[in-house]
């Protein structure tokens, strides 16, 4: 899976764009991420996300984007993007370590000679043993269940929680009142 990394200022950098220009700044760094692009969106595949072609001039003016003939070259953000190389060599060293573990899923998109094969949304079937990220998946959500069936209501305003059936973290000893 890709992600699209933007810093806690992102929108305040973004003030000065319309909101067109914003979603499609926006839209083209995800877009190009999830393709592996390296911030270069084809003019030809914009129709995928920009629905307003003024936000690319735009974009261009105010030098967040640069016109590069075929394409626009993404320079606003683009310092936080990790580059194909580095996502494929992600993908890579998950699909090695996750032949260690019973539960591995595959990566949401997978890649082989620069030709995108498939991508799972971490639908049921996607992941059929029910695993969360921790591996405990229904498991952790069965005990968490039994835990919220034991909790007792001592006198209409406060609790009580046997704690036995809750996993517990630290001591996770006694029961909890209020």
């Amino acid at each position: 899976m890709t992600w699209t990394k933007t810093s806690d200022d992102f929108a305040d950098d973004c003030d000065i764009l319309s909101d067109a220009a914003y979603r499609a700044h926006h839209e083209g760094l995800t877009w190009s991420n999830r393709k592996l692009l390296d911030c270069r969106l084809p003019k030809d595949r914009l129709s995928k996300f920009i629905t307003r072609p003024e936000a690319a001039r735009e974009l261009v003016d105010v030098g967040f984007w640069a016109d590069d003939g075929d394409a626009y070259i993404i320079r606003h953000h683009a310092t936080y993007q990790r580059t194909r190389e580095q996502v494929i060599a992600q993908q890579e060293r998950n699909r090695v370590n996750g032949k260690k573990h019973v539960s591995a899923k595959a990566p949401r998109e997978v890649w082989t000679d620069g030709t995108q094969v498939g991508s799972q949304m971490g639908s049921p079937v996607a992941n059929p043993q029910g695993q969360d990220r921790t591996g405990q998946g229904q498991a952790l959500e069965e005990k968490v269940d039994q835990a919220i069936q034991e909790v007792i209501d001592t006198d209409g305003r406060g609790w009580t929680v046997n704690a036995s059936a809750v996993p517990s973290q630290g001591n996770g000893a006694g029961t909890y009142s209020r």
